[in-house]
């Protein structure tokens, strides 16, 4: 085959150009990669075919070949006739040993576009992996992998700084043996939902330090489903919420202590002699406080020598028929331990919701207000006094 026809069918972008800047000789692969004819790139400069970046470069490599300089490979982009741009990858030379006039440069360059964008591509992806890692390295979250084995692949410095293990040591078995014994149930089921494909939102256990005390940590979790099976692994961030969940359990406290006060004020027995006091009840009745109406009235009939009991209702907002019967039975639960029980504060509505449960009053007695029920009660007890002094 000869020069002509390699020239023809060459992949390659074959050129020669000479000292002013102009295309003699051009192979057809340029008008197949860029669009343009050949009479066209003849017309004018290639150096106007250059994207205006690369021209600066362009003409300083050109002077240099004209000194007899090789190039090997230069990048450069140059303009399709569309308008867009390929990189074109160049090796030339200009034979010194012709006369100077008659000097030119001889040229194949490669559409190397792809290659570009591809080098492109790693090199943003260089630059995520290498912000990823150092954020990976700098975080204060504690940061993992887990594999369906049970152990961290990759844990970040921030474990240490929190627990005391270095990464190493959080890689080197499984990661239930750091788990609170009280919390590896629980944990469990969460990894193996994990790795069901449900993500985790929150979701607290206790870690175990170094120095063998242990932290709460707060996570959320995630397995990418569309990676390989067999290499898939849950992505995890936590938190250290230990102080937090003390200062929550500390809250607790405080509110169950205030909780069960404001229950000891709600239903207190108020004595008038040694053997009546009052019981005012207050508020909105509910289960918890019907049922601790009837402990604290049981317990201080059952303790002292209290005969008779006045249950005031004046200050209760609303008597349903639960609170209605809850107060009939404290009532006969008294009257089995010898107790009277003296109803008092009643309204019109509150006797028309008794009346109409026709439930057994037999033994509650009814005053209207408690002055009233106090005189009964004082008078009743001088009687009994009386009574058993004879």
């Amino acid at each position: 085959m000869s020069n002509e026809k390699l020239f023809q069918v060459s992949a390659g972008l074959l050129a020669t150009a000479d000292a002013s800047g102009r295309f003699h000789e051009l192979s057809p692969a340029w008008e197949r990669t860029l669009g343009w004819s050949l009479d066209e790139l003849r017309a004018k400069p290639f150096i106007e075919f250059v994207h205006p970046g690369d021209r600066e470069a362009t003409l300083a490599e050109a002077a240099e070949l004209f000194q007899g300089h090789t190039t090997t490979r230069f990048d450069n982009r140059y303009q399709c006739k569309d308008g867009s741009y390929r990189w074109l990858g160049w090796a030339a030379s200009v034979d010194m040993s012709d006369a100077p006039s008659e000097r030119r440069i001889y040229a194949t360059a490669l559409d190397v576009t792809s290659d570009r964008e591809r080098l492109s591509q790693l090199s943003d992806t260089a630059q995520l992996v290498a912000v990823y890692e150092r954020l990976f390295h700098v975080s204060v979250g504690l940061l993992v992998t887990l594999d369906a084995n049970g152990y961290f692949r990759h844990a970040n410095p921030a474990w240490e700084r929190t627990l005391g293990w270095s990464p190493e040591e959080m890689t080197a078995r499984p990661f239930i043996d750091f788990v609170h014994p009280d919390d590896r149930e629980a944990t469990l089921a969460e990894a193996t939902a994990l790795f069901q494909g449900r993500m985790t939102i929150r979701f607290d256990n206790r870690y175990r330090c170094k120095d063998g005390s242990y932290k709460w940590l707060a996570w959320t979790a995630y397995m990418d489903p569309t990676e390989d099976p067999s290499s898939r692994l849950v992505y995890g961030t936590a938190h250290d919420v230990t102080s937090y969940r003390d200062l929550l359990d500390q809250h607790e406290r405080t509110l169950a202590r205030l909780r069960d006060t404001m229950q000891a004020m709600s239903t207190p027995l108020m004595p008038i002699t040694d053997r009546i006091v009052v019981m005012p009840l207050v508020g909105q009745m509910d289960s918890e406080r019907i049922s601790q109406v009837m402990s604290v009235a049981l317990e201080g009939v059952q303790s002292t020598q209290v005969q008779i009991v006045i249950l005031d209702v004046t200050g209760l907002r609303d008597i349903d028929t639960k609170v209605a019967s809850a107060l009939v039975d404290t009532a006969k639960a008294l009257q089995l331990l010898g107790a009277k029980t003296v109803l008092t504060g009643i309204r019109p509505a509150v006797a028309q919701t008794l009346v109409g449960l026709g439930l057994d009053l037999a033994g509650i007695i009814t005053k209207g207000t408690l002055q009233s029920a106090i005189a009964f009660a004082l008078h009743s007890d001088q009687r009994s006094a009386a009574l058993l002094s004879k």
